[in-house]
């Protein structure tokens, strides 16, 4: 039985619903953990459920990714809604592969 007022889900976003940009420091593709740092320093964990889009196919450590700051099912901290940044979402008419657009 949950504890009162703790919501179904297991993660939810903050309150003020913070977006950040941060560097992969590692993430297990067989477990589909991983951690997330801010350049402030702050490190958030990562589950690969949290991946979006172009994400997906996983993300490396040195990746620099956005995502929307929140908690996980225990209180800590988690990265909600990862994307990579600077990955080109068109795909080619002649369906060739995404690129990175720096």
């Amino acid at each position: 039985m949950r504890p009162a007022g703790r919501p179904d889900s297991p993660v939810r976003a903050m309150a003020s619903r913070r977006t950040l940009q941060g560097s992969v420091l590692q993430f297990d593709p067989g477990r589909g953990l991983g951690e997330i740092q801010t350049e402030s320093g702050e490190t958030f964990s990562v589950h690969r459920n949290a991946l979006r889009d172009e994400a997906l196919s996983g993300i490396f450590p040195g990746d620099i990714v956005e995502f929307v700051a929140g908690r996980n099912r225990f209180g800590h901290k988690a990265a909600l809604e990862v994307r990579r940044v600077g990955w080109d979402d068109e795909d080619g008419d002649d369906d060739t592969p995404r690129e990175w657009t720096f």
